[in-house]
């Protein structure tokens, strides 16, 4: 029997981010057709969910472009030798492509120039929002050096040109549900519960949520705020937290406010709310708001990006302004006050991302991008 064609998947996540587990789900059913290696950052804490879903991964010191000078001193040396010994790696396991899962990361690009594999470029996060010297510098490599360059979202689409080799591919909803749908009827204590789902990241739209929840609460003392998220090991990171925690305890919400960490059980934090916030000023995708939107709990989500293809305001949701806290407000107090209506907005974004984002448009997509570039 003819082994499957082995394929290097390259992520720079140093934490478990939704990009590192939107390619996993795509690959996971894959599995049966291909072989996947992982390849991650040194110390990445990603290695651990992978390697207990049955992958194989490696760890390369990665370093990324930044402005501090150290980093500036050590990127192109790290870039050369991190570029060959994964080129020596894609030899030793007789790798037929290398899959960078997102196209600021160049080590593929010498790998590809070292051992002539198929390179494809994934590209999740909007280079419009980037520093555009660089975002152009990536996109003329992806264009160039990279047999497919594989878009996350429409809106990541319009920053390259109408190229063959340039499509775009979403991310598939999870697979399969664990507990039954979100229960939206109202709590036994009154309650209405807001879950705010992602890393405490500068951007993700936490300061946001704060302020439209303290103003919300004003008029609906009823509801409730959670931030669940990771720091990513990084002390600016934790620095934004302790702002968050501050700018609560100075509203005196700190009983209705909480902050948690990294949630493992996704879809239980889902459900166990009645309300998703995603207030982020720039994505490509949200594998968040997919994954709300597919465990059947009301979202509200700010027009970033990648969040306005995931499903129909008014219908299956709220999209509101960016960074708009006025609409972040009214729309809080909306869904807040309406359980018919989160109710509504449950079942309808369901059903529209089952459809959208069905096994045909996402990972079979993923596919047979995967036999073409091999059979080339």
């Amino acid at each position: 029997m003819r082994r499957p064609a082995k394929i290097i998947i390259v992520d720079n996540s140093t934490a478990i981010t939704g990009a590192l587990m939107a390619m996993r789900n795509a690959t996971d059913q894959l599995r049966d057709r291909y072989e996947f290696v992982y390849v991650l950052p040194s110390g990445s804490k990603g290695r651990g969910v992978l390697e207990a879903a049955g992958y194989r991964v490696h760890q390369l010191p990665f370093v990324e472009i930044s402005k501090r000078v150290r980093s500036l001193l050590l990127y192109g040396p790290m870039l050369l030798l991190n570029g060959w010994r994964l080129a020596a790696l894609v030899r030793r396991e007789r790798a037929g492509a290398v899959h960078m899962n997102d196209f600021y990361n160049l080590t593929g690009v010498v790998a590809r120039l070292l051992t002539g594999r198929p390179l494809i470029t994934h590209v999740r996060f909007l280079p419009h929002t980037q520093m555009q010297p660089l975002a152009r510098t990536w996109r003329w490599v992806a264009e160039h050096l990279a047999q497919r360059v594989v878009c996350v979202s429409e809106a990541v689409y319009s920053y390259f040109r109408p190229l063959p080799q340039v499509q775009v591919v979403f991310d598939p909803v999870p697979e399969g549900e664990k507990y039954p749908p979100t229960d939206l009827t109202a709590r036994p204590d009154g309650t209405v519960r807001a879950l705010f789902l992602g890393n405490y990241i500068m951007g993700k739209g936490q300061n946001f949520a704060v302020e439209a929840f303290k103003a919300a609460y004003a008029q609906q003392p009823s509801l409730r705020l959670h931030f669940a998220g990771g720091d990513m090991g990084l002390e600016k990171n934790r620095a934004y937290r302790r702002q968050l925690e501050a700018a609560v305890s100075a509203a005196g919400l700190a009983q209705v406010v909480t902050f948690g960490s990294f949630v493992q059980d996704v879809e239980a934090a889902i459900k166990q709310a009645d309300i998703v916030l995603n207030f982020s000023e720039s994505e490509s995708f949200s594998l968040t708001c997919l994954d709300a939107l597919y465990f059947g709990t009301p979202l509200i989500a700010t027009d970033c990006g990648g969040p306005a293809e995931l499903f129909e305001s008014g219908r299956s949701g709220i999209l509101v302004p960016n960074r708009d806290v006025p609409a972040m407000t009214q729309a809080l107090l909306a869904l807040g006050a309406d359980p018919e209506l989160r109710r509504k907005y449950a079942a309808a974004g369901r059903e529209f991302v089952r459809h959208k984002f069905r096994a045909e448009a996402t990972y079979e997509q993923l596919g047979k991008l995967y036999a073409a570039v091999l059979a080339e």
